[in-house]
Formats: structure tokens, C-alpha cells, sequence
């Protein structure tokens, strides 16, 4: 009897990286969004989305998508092909999408859907034994063939999902990490993984490691750059925790003062010094339960190192004034920008404080690593600011983009915040372009050497490449016919060249 031949390594490839991008940290319709990417990359499914069901109110709702913004479907429940693996928990085919009335029912804009033969996959997504969901993929195959590995791969896939959207509602509900109790009590505020955003490698890294870490109590040492987002890494960490519930406490080692530092930390009684009016909790006890970060651990003084090893150590302190000994129950995660080795050697930090915070590193790449992330950085940053300063702008042009992705940003993405919010405040029309941006960087610019022969070719090509993306919308296949090649082409390319496509669509 011949043997079934087993999945191919593309497939495996492609199950483990939709298993990363469900498990990095991140909101989850970016993580569904990331899902849905690799199901691009890796089988084809140039369009895909995630429907979440209630069966009891019989209704469906778009949770993510990819390839087409959420309001281009239209889903109904036990109608069209979604509605009808949500309402049966059964996978539908439809091998020509234009031949299908009940598919093309749940699509609200057909005029797009022409260009090719388009095919669609739907299976059901699963969670504690009930139906919670839909994934719908479409291929632009003119041959409906491979119906039956597409199937057992995105029933893999939706098994994925499935068991992400269990956990996420089995985590507890989270207040935003404030600094003190007082901030904790006042209300939270939505946390932002704005410093978080990429799809280099680096930052896959980045994203792994904080699933990893954060699911333990280990002590974390970030390190980096100033400005690489090492506080947004901390709060990842705590908030995709089992201390996520619990408050999340910040000491900025670097201002606190030397005299003030075992009271801040460690809190006094009254009376233990003069103006000691009350006792005073310190953030330790504070941040009870929860996680205490120690930012730029690296500028504290030896004598405040010695007190800080203590409490690491044995897990115990004293407040300022008092003979209680109070053990707490804290996850300590640590961050520097100074070389703590070269610190060490030189006797400016002790060697067994280092070996107590330095037992999971992550390392922050400079945003100068990862130029491929600032197109997706900066889009982040105008539509956050257009908001916040009420200013009606839709896009960069693509000469800007070009020009901050030639950008070293000694300040990384913290200085890329502040550039784009003044190109938001100066901006004159409805596009930020090239004389919106600092004039330094486009002297850098006009100063630079001249370009290789590979160099201008590609920066025509991604010129080209984005301006016909910008013209279809993002669409690969309408990039493709403008530019009269081919979409595997085009493809190609923009994975190259690191062209994010989704910035263009609309």
C-alpha cells in the first residue's frame, strides 16, 4: 500500500512561525494580523480573515484580517460560507469563488474579487470543545488543486487560534501599568506596543524572548540603546505574565537620589527621620504580587547596590525606621544603556548584584539594525499623532518614507516619535513629504556619497514598486499589472526590499 507522503517543510515552516506570531506579545488582532501574514508568505492565501461566532446571538464579527480591510466583509451567520462552518463546525471548499453565490455574499466589494480565480478555504476555529470561530483563506489559483493539504493545514492553523483565544480568555483583565499606587487608582489607560512594532528579525527575537520570560518569574535584564523601547519590553513582559492582574512599579534609578533611595525602596516608619510624619510604603511593598522594574540600574551607587543586592538575595528587607521584616513576592525585571560588563571591570558596579539581575538578557536592537521596521513606525506615529492633534492626514509620501529609512536616529524610536509628530504639526496638506521633515535630514541626505550601481537600482525599484502598491491599494496582483511583470515578481521584491505592503492599503 503506498504510503500518504507527510507535510512538506513549507508547511512546517509555515505552522511554527503562525505558532510564533500567536505567541508573541502584542494585541491580539496584531498577533491574529501576523497569523494571517505567514498564511501569505508561506501557502498563498494572498486574502484571509478571522471571524469571531456567538452562536447564541448568532452573529459574526471580523477579528483580524489581511488583504482587504475588516469592512470589506460582510459576514451573517448560518449564510455564506463563513456563516456556514460557524453555524456546523464543518469546513467548506469553494473551488471558483465567482461561481458561488453563498460565498460571494459575505464579500461586500466584488468589483475586486475579478481579477483572478480566487478559491476559498474556510475551517472552524475551536476553543474548550465549542465552535468561537472562522478562518477563511483565499488563493488566486486558477487551478483548484492542493484543496486537501490547504485544508489540514489551516485546520492546524485554526487549532492554533483556537487555543490562543482560550488563553486570552482565561487571562485576567489588566489594569495599564502606572508608576505608583496613586496612578494604579485612578484608572488604567491602554498599554501601546508602539516600540514593539516590526517584522525584522531582530524583533522576532525581541517577541519570542518576551514569551518566553514572561511566563516564568525569572529576573529580566533589558539592555539597549536609549530610546529602543526598553520600558515598553518591561511592561510586555509583566502584562503576558500571571502577574498581569498585579501592579506594575517603576524606579528610575538614575534619579533617585542616594539619600532618598532605601526610603523610596524599601518605604519608613514615622518618625525615622525628620519630616517622617507617616509611614510610607516603599516600592517594594508596593509593587507586591506584581513586578518592580529598575530602570538604568547601571548609574546607581555602590552603597545603594550593596542595600539593592540584600533584598535580591534574601528576599527580605526592613522599612526605613522599623524591626518588621517583610518578605515580598516580586518579579524584578532591570534596564541599562551602559556597558554593565565594562562597568564591572572597572569596579563602578559589583560583580554579584550583575550575576543576580543578568539571568534572562534581552538586547534591544538600535533602530539603525532595523530600517525595515521604520516605515511601520512611522505610520504608528501619524496616525497616532493626526489623532491626538486632530489633523486630517492619510499617508507619508513615499520620497519621505524613503528619507527616514535612510535615517541613523542616534535617539531611535524615541527621536522617530518626535520627528513625525512635527511632521504631523507642519504638515500643509493631506501627505506628509520630504519638506515636512527636519532640514538636518535632508542636508544628511544631499551630503551623502554617491550611490553604487546596486543601490540606485533598488531605490528606483522600491520607488516604482511603492508607487504602483500606493496606486491598487496594496494590492500585489494590481502592482503587479501596472508594472507589467508578474506578481511572484513583484513578490519577490518587496520582500527584498522590505516593503511593507499593508501601509498602502485603503
Amino acid at each position: 500500500m503506498k504510503q500518504r507522503p507527510g507535510p512538506t517543510p513549507e508547511v512546517l515552516i509555515a505552522v511554527g512561525e503562525v505558532g510564533r506570531e500567536l505567541a508573541a506579545a502584542g494585541p491580539l488582532e496584531a498577533r491574529l494580523g501576523g497569523a494571517l501574514r505567514v498564511l501569505e508568505r508561506r501557502l498563498g492565501a494572498g486574502r484571509s480573515v478571522v471571524y469571531m461566532a456567538n452562536g447564541d446571538e448568532r452573529s459574526l464579527s471580523v477579528a483580524a484580517s489581511h488583504g482587504l480591510d475588516p469592512d470589506a466583509f460582510r459576514p451573517r451567520y448560518s449564510a455564506g460560507a463563513a456563516g456556514r462552518v460557524a453555524a456546523t463546525n464543518q469546513p467548506v471548499v469553494v473551488p471558483v469563488l465567482r461561481h458561488d453565490p453563498m460565498a460571494l455574499s459575505e464579500i461586500a466589494d466584488l468589483s475586486r474579487w475579478s481579477d483572478i480565480g480566487w478559491n476559498l478555504v474556510a475551517v472552524p476555529v475551536s476553543a474548550r470543545g465549542r465552535s468561537v470561530g472562522v478562518l477563511s483563506a483565499y488563493f488566486r489559483h486558477r487551478d483548484p488543486t492542493g484543496f486537501g493539504e490547504r485544508l489540514g493545514v489551516l485546520d492546524v492553523v485554526a487549532g492554533l487560534i483556537g487555543k490562543t483565544l482560550k488563553e486570552e480568555e482565561t487571562r485576567p483583565e489588566t489594569d495599564a501599568a502606572m508608576s505608583d499606587a496613586a496612578a494604579l487608582r485612578n484608572g488604567a489607560t491602554q498599554f501601546e506596543y508602539a516600540n514593539m512594532i516590526g517584522e525584522s528579525g531582530v524583533m522576532r527575537q525581541i517577541y519570542e524572548q518576551v514569551s518566553q520570560v514572561a511566563r516564568t518569574n525569572a529576573t529580566a535584564l533589558l539592555r539597549g540603546e536609549s530610546g529602543t523601547g526598553k520600558e515598553l519590553v518591561a511592561r510586555a513582559i509583566h502584562q503576558n505574565s500571571p502577574r498581569a492582574a498585579q501592579p506594575f512599579i517603576k524606579v528610575n534609578c538614575a534619579a533617585l537620589p542616594e539619600s532618598l533611595f532605601e526610603s523610596e525602596l524599601f518605604g519608613h516608619e514615622r518618625g525615622a527621620f525628620t519630616g517622617a510624619h507617616a509611614r510610607k510604603k516603599g516600592r517594594f511593598e508596593l509593587a507586591q504580587g506584581g513586578t518592580l522594574f529598575l530602570d538604568e540600574i547601571g548609574e546607581l551607587p555602590m552603597t545603594t547596590q550593596a542595600k539593592l543586592l540584600r533584598v535580591l538575595q534574601f528576599r527580605e528587607f526592613e522599612r526605613l525606621g522599623g524591626t518588621e521584616t517583610l518578605r515580598p513576592d516580586v518579579r524584578i525585571v532591570a534596564a541599562t544603556n551602559v556597558d554593565i560588563e565594562r562597568a564591572v571591570a572597572s569596579g563602578t558596579f559589583r560583580e554579584d548584584l550583575y550575576y543576580r539581575i543578568n539571568i534572562f538578557t534581552i538586547t534591544l536592537p538600535p533602530l539603525r539594525d532595523r530600517p525595515q521596521d521604520i516605515p511601520a513606525l512611522a505610520e504608528y506615529f501619524m496616525r497616532k499623532f493626526t489623532a491626538e492633534h486632530q489633523r486630517k492626514i492619510g499617508r507619508i509620501s513615499t520620497a519621505a518614507m524613503d528619507l527616514l529609512s535612510r535615517q541613523p536616529f542616534p535617539g531611535n524610536v524615541r527621536e522617530l516619535e518626535n520627528v513625525i509628530e512635527r511632521a504631523v504639526v507642519v504638515c500643509k496638506g493631506s501627505v506628509i513629504q520630504e519638506s515636512d521633515l527636519p532640514e538636518a535630514f535632508r542636508v544628511a541626505a544631499a551630503g551623502k556619497e554617491k550611490l553604487t550601481l546596486v543601490e540606485a537600482v533598488e531605490r528606483l525599484e522600491r520607488q516604482l514598486i511603492e508607487e504602483a502598491l500606493e496606486a491598487e491599494a496594496g494590492s500585489l496582483v494590481g502592482a503587479a499589472r501596472a508594472l507589467g511583470t508578474t506578481e511572484r515578481v513583484v513578490r519577490y521584491k518587496v520582500g527584498k526590499l522590505g516593503i511593507a505592503t499593508k501601509r498602502f492599503r485603503r
